[in-house]
């Protein structure tokens, strides 16, 4: 019903005028119409103001919830003017909805005609940079020296009413909302923003790495050493880190021990930590240090690791007291001064040496009830109950317990801890008594710490902080939900402009937070649109005082991407493909917010480039080429130049060089050295995500190349089952293909009736799932396979060279190869996601058929081995595959999920070529994927014989054909063999069996 509002001063005119327009009014009817999901939206009350002939009208906040365009509002004024117009031609039309004039709701970058709000626009003339990477990119079109907030759901956490560690959330479709967020943050959305030249800060650990190690003064990790240079005349100790296996209630580690204050007078080595890494592999690096206004603003922090060495230049006046991370780099176990240790050295002035750690580590907080505990609080501000019921409890009754979890699927509470934020400001704001609400509260506290006065955290605006000015906040979450069928909950978002007064600390409106969430908002939904599903729904965009989206005193945004419990939406979720594009999204509405915000133009980085190949030029030189990708989404988002990267034998990658073109020609000068490479798209906005990785090694002996085609790039979700009997993730039959790793696995699904009702977090219901694969990351498509096969052929003597599969598929010249290895991996033929008329990742493509028929007809011999290589054939129902399978490699399809275990022996057809037993991956192993359904092929035709046999069932599990050329086809992929000396062995005879003399 539409009511009057009571205005004291309105006088008879004004009144008897808002009776008309009111009744008039009555007969509007939505012109939104394709919006009624996001609640009603009406016309609550009328104002007319004779005097200044204007028609002031009110309508329901669902308005506000809906993205505000100038469009819009031409619409939403037509509608009302045409019911207007005979009796109030004259009168202005102004509308309002959730507090505001309806236009003061278009983002600042979406208008045109407008004028822009200058209230939210921040000043960021001249803003310190904390990291800068020498010889890094600096983007000056992306995010160069933007300071980024972003932290994904809720983590793993003491809940003192049951005296035990738990999830937030409860385990549903193989994950957990704790942690899936973790698998868009942490490898995607972060990486962009830090290759558009941000730096990004998140309260929760980011390195998935178990092991840690810290190098410090006051005492080190294992054997692990650390060396002042400097002379003790010109030091000083002051506060700072101590190594403390377990961190109680407020005990701060950056108060536990001391730090070094060092006056330098000419440039030198100042310190240098050398760590004690237990086991080689990948560590992230974080520095601290204790700040102070006279400390040296250019402290260059030189790291050491496989692929080099990689500088760093600190501004050392802000951020100290904390964990200051670099990056993440490759260290060999033990100690090693030249390729595994960091170096700190200044010019002049005065710097601070504190702890430096590597790796990420396990979970170190101690818990256990304070005196008394409190329920959870709804992050809601308004609507808490005022009555908080209190229970008593005696600490002394209870053991203190640590998480026994891996610190980064832990909550941000506890990292903050560990990171030397102050208790009683920032994280233990309930004095201990309900770990919970602390959690979400403490992450805007955490950003206003930073950044420190006059931004400061609530009650403390003041407080002097980190000094680390922070440009905006991103919390990301998913929601809950259920839809029947195939409809989509959707995406929605929260921010708030309520608080203070609307404004922040330093006077801006907190409408900026609007303008952010709309801009982000808007890009997700518009490419999922583009890429994934059209009909994807597109949520409210909420003014809440929900903590995370009032807390931060810059602009910030709460997003709830999808529902968790929507399998609709669980079935993209769970794929790479869509948190790439998501993240992208989110990457995209960051950059033309900020863009906007300093007053420029945006370019978006690139795509990550395809075709890459190497070829031989002559006898030491080669020529490592690629293409661009264009991305039809972003006009902007071309590349102007590109990076190769190289890595020598197992080490890590070096900082990369910049080529102008898409080629770049290298000399191999030690034979028996294998060389990788990957490259990355540059342009003013940024650096792509890496490419596939392809290798290459000239052999010392004088045996033939073989050339290695990488056709392994399927990367997507599992399978999905839906019918009156099952629903969900159908792990049995395709657990899919992670992007490198999947962090955000929690446990196979074990209830798939629909109409399993949710009791408790530990009975969800529908879609309840194990917790066993907690903490253990899954390996998947590191894109890094042509590596393993290339290690095995040097092993057997044998030069080799590499090649991508769209690459070999047209313009490649392979003239000069007489074996060639197809890396198949999982590749299977994948139904896309936007038309499931259409797929991806299918094996036998027409192009790389004609290019075997071509080289088999040459009498050239083929090696391929995948999981997929039959059942591909069957999933296509092409016959002309069929037929070239059979006719050309010789062998047909048997059956998929051939075998649960992965053992091998020889058959007796094989035994003048081959010999022995294998075994190779069909569970977890944290080093190769799992081959969950490996297939079993039969040999086809004259000539060709089974060469392997599964042990479990004696089926078939490779064939080879001994016609005028060869073939040695297997139904699992040879990267899988778990022992490096089995595939050793088996490439060898394989390879020898190739050079031997073929049938005429």
């Amino acid at each position: 019903m539409i009511t009057t509002v009571s205005v004291s001063a309105q006088n008879a005119q004004n009144i008897k005028l808002t009776a008309k327009a009111k009744k008039i009014l009555r007969k509007w009817e939505n012109v939104f119409y394709n919006w009624g999901h996001l609640g009603k939206i009406r016309i609550d009350s009328v104002s007319v103001l004779d005097s200044s002939k204007q028609i002031e009208v009110y309508f329901s906040n669902a308005l506000s919830y809906m993205p505000v365009r100038e469009s819009s509002i031409k619409k939403i004024n037509k509608s009302l003017q045409l019911l207007l117009e005979k009796k109030f031609k004259a009168y202005d039309i102004v509308i309002f909805s959730g507090g505001y004039e309806y236009k003061q709701l278009i983002p600042n970058s979406y208008r045109s005609t407008s004028k822009i709000d200058t209230s939210r626009v921040f000043n960021k003339k001249h803003q310190a940079l904390l990291i800068n990477k020498v010889n890094g990119l600096k983007p000056n079109k992306g995010l160069y020296a933007s300071h980024i907030a972003l932290w994904h759901s809720h983590g793993w956490y003491y809940e003192s009413k049951f005296d035990r560690w738990e999830w937030q959330r409860a385990r549903l479709f193989g994950t957990v909302e704790d942690i899936s967020p973790m698998g868009y943050v942490l490898p995607y959305i972060t990486p962009m923003l830090e290759n558009a030249g941000a730096t990004v800060f998140l309260p929760r650990e980011r390195d998935t790495q178990l092991n840690e190690v810290i190098v410090d003064a006051d005492g080190s990790s294992g054997n692990s050493e650390f060396t002042l240079h400097a002379d003790a005349v010109n030091v000083r100790k002051s506060e700072g880190f101590a190594l403390k296996d377990t961190l109680f209630t407020a005990e701060n580690p950056f108060k536990l021990g001391s730090s070094f204050f060092v006056k330098v007078f000419n440039e030198i080595n100042v310190a240098s930590y050398l760590p004690d890494i237990p086991e080689k592999g990948e560590y992230s690096v974080h520095i601290s240090y204790q700040q102070n206004a006279l400390n040296n603003k250019d402290v260059t922090y030189t790291v050491n690791h496989t692929g080099g060495s990689t500088k760093f230049i600190v501004n050392q006046t802000m951020g100290g007291g904390t964990w200051i991370y670099l990056g993440t780099f490759i260290f060999d176990k033990g100690k090693n001064n030249i390729k595994g240790n960091v170096e700190v050295s200044c010019t002049n002035g005065q710097l601070s040496l504190d702890a430096i750690r590597f790796g990420g580590g396990m979970g170190n907080i101690a818990r256990r009830p304070a005196n008394e505990v409190i329920p959870n609080e709804w992050s809601l501000k308004t609507g808490q109950k005022k009555d908080i019921k209190r229970k008593k409890v005696n600490p002394e009754l209870y053991d203190w317990k640590t998480s026994q979890r891996p610190r980064y699927i832990e909550s941000a509470r506890y990292w903050l801890q560990y990171a030397g934020m102050t208790d009683s400001i920032v994280y233990n704001l309930n004095k201990g008594k309900n770990d919970y609400n602390d959690d979400y509260k403490s992450r805007g506290e955490w950003v206003n710490y930073l950044m420190g006065a006059p931004n400061g955290p609530t009650n403390h605006k003041n407080l002097t902080g980190l000094n680390i000015p922070i440009d905006l906040v991103l919390a990301f979450h998913t929601d809950a939900g259920v839809r029947p069928k195939d409809s989509i909950v959707g995406t929605l978002s929260i921010y708030n402009s309520i608080m203070d007064n609307g404004v922040f600390p330093n006077g801006k409106s907190r409408l900026a937070s609007r303008d952010l969430t709309d801009i982000i908002h808007t890009q997700i939904v518009d490419d999922i649109h583009a890429l994934h599903n059209p009909k994807w729904t597109r949520r409210a965009m909420w003014n809440r005082p929900y903590s995370e989206a009032w807390r931060p005193n810059v602009p910030a945004m709460l997003l709830e991407l999808l529902s968790h419990q929507n399998l609709s939406e669980v079935k993209f979720g769970l794929d790479p493909r869509f948190r790439f594009d998501v993240s992208r999204a989110i990457y995209k509405g960051i950059l033309k917010f900020q863009a906007f915000q300093e007053g420029r133009d945006f370019v978006v980085q690139p795509l990550p480039v395809n075709h890459v190949s190497i070829q031989k030029i002559n006898k030491n030189e080669y020529e490592l080429s690629w293409k661009p990708v264009n991305d039809p989404l972003e006009p902007t988002a071309k590349p102007t130049q590109y990076k190769v990267y190289q890595r020598i034998d197992a080490n890590g990658f070096d900082n990369g060089k910049i080529i102008k073109d898409a080629s770049y020609r290298f000399l191999i000068h030690n034979p028996d050295q294998i060389l990788s490479f990957k490259v990355t798209a540059v342009n003013n906005g940024g650096e792509s995500m890496p490419s596939e990785i392809l290798s290459v090694c000239r052999a010392s002996g004088s045996k033939p190349t073989v050339l290695i085609v990488n056709a392994f790039d399927r990367i997507c979700g599992p399978a999905i089952i839906d019918n009156k009997a099952l629903a969900g993730i159908a792990w049995w039959d395709d657990e899919g293909v992670t992007d490198k790793k999947d962090i955000a696995f929690c446990g196979r699904q074990y209830d798939f009736d629909r109409k399993s009702e949710w009791l408790d977090d530990d009975s969800p219901g529908w879609g309840a799932s194990y917790g066993d694969m907690e903490g253990k990351p899954i390996p998947g498509n590191t894109f890094d396979f042509v590596y393993t096969h290339g290690e095995a052929i040097l092993a057997a003597g044998y030069s080799f060279i590499s090649v991508s599969d769209e690459a070999f598929n047209t313009s490649y010249d392979d003239s000069s190869y007489s074996i060639v290895d197809v890396v198949l991996g999982e590749e299977k033929t994948t139904i896309q996601h936007k038309d499931t008329s259409k797929y991806d990742f299918s094996i036998f493509s027409p192009k790389l058929m004609d290019k075997l028929a071509k080289l088999t007809g040459q009498g050239k011999h083929i090696m391929m081995t995948g999981a997929y290589v039959g059942t591909d054939l069957k999933l296509q129902n092409d016959s002309t595959a069929i037929k070239f399978a059979g006719e050309v490699l010789h062998y047909k399809w048997r059956t998929n999920h051939a075998v649960k275990s992965g053992n091998v022996y020889t058959s007796n057809y094989a035994a003048p070529f081959f010999n022995g037993n294998l075994n190779f991956n069909t569970t977890y192993n944290p080093n190769i994927y799992t081959v969950e359904a490996p297939d079993a092929i039969e040999p086809f035709g004259k000539d060709a014989y089974t060469a392997w046999r599964y042990t479990e069932n004696n089926s078939s599990a490779g064939v080879f054909y001994n016609g005028k050329y060869k073939t040695v086809i297997m139904g699992f992929p040879f990267e899988t063999i778990v022992k490096k000396e089995g595939r050793n062995k088996l490439m060898k005879l394989i390879l020898d069996y190739f050079t031997t003399k073929a049938k005429n």
